[in-house]
């Protein structure tokens, strides 16, 4: 009978993220540090360095991506506004997720290296989030780049003067939510 893991991913995915907040760098010596959990026990669970990264990343878009497309796929007259406001929200509430997310880029976690199947995961999860962004743009009359601009590019921006070192004021969700009103009201429509 196999033994029942002694450690959650979450844990090894919070120390991911603050390894990076911290020193700008993965190690698997600083998620030990960080966890107590031995090397031996990651490469088990995990495979590979590459593969605990980029695991790490899938976690972290799943778990923003769902925020993001609950507010988008609403149908509430400010979904839009929403959405945009999900990417400051979801730094103050899941830090660590959000500083993979905000200071790396998929490239970064996801080598060519990892498995197929994490590739699609990856993919796939990606793919939900840009077809949610094209159904509500051809919904509300938005062209994808405005809203594109308005709902990831402009918050995303807003959030990475702050991460990793601060939290994010408050005071960024009025900045999101006008900018992403400015966007869209003088976007060209489609």
């Amino acid at each position: 009978m196999a033994r029942s893991s002694t450690f959650e991913d979450s844990l090894i995915f919070a120390a991911v993220g603050s390894s990076l907040a911290r020193t700008g760098a993965v190690t698997l010596q600083a998620i030990v540090a960080d966890t107590g959990v031995s090397i031996g026990s990651l490469y088990h669970r995990y495979g590979s360095r590459e593969t605990l990264l980029a695991m790490t990343w899938l976690d972290a878009v799943r778990a923003f991506q769902a925020k993001f497309r609950e507010a988008l796929e609403s149908g509430a007259d400010d979904a839009g506004e929403r959405a945009a406001l999900a990417t400051p929200q979801f730094c103050r509430t899941d830090n660590a997720r959000a500083i993979v997310l905000a200071c790396c880029r998929q490239a970064e976690f996801a080598s060519s290296t990892i498995s197929g199947e994490l590739q699609e995961a990856i993919a796939s999860a990606n793919d939900e989030a840009i077809m949610a962004l094209r159904r509500f743009a051809a919904t509300r009359g938005y062209s994808v780049d405005a809203c594109r601009l308005g709902l990831v590019a402009f918050p995303l921006a807003a959030v990475r003067l702050y991460l990793p070192d601060k939290p994010i004021p408050a005071s960024i969700d009025a900045y999101v939510a006008n900018a992403f009103r400015a966007i869209v009201g003088t976007g060209e429509r489609v």
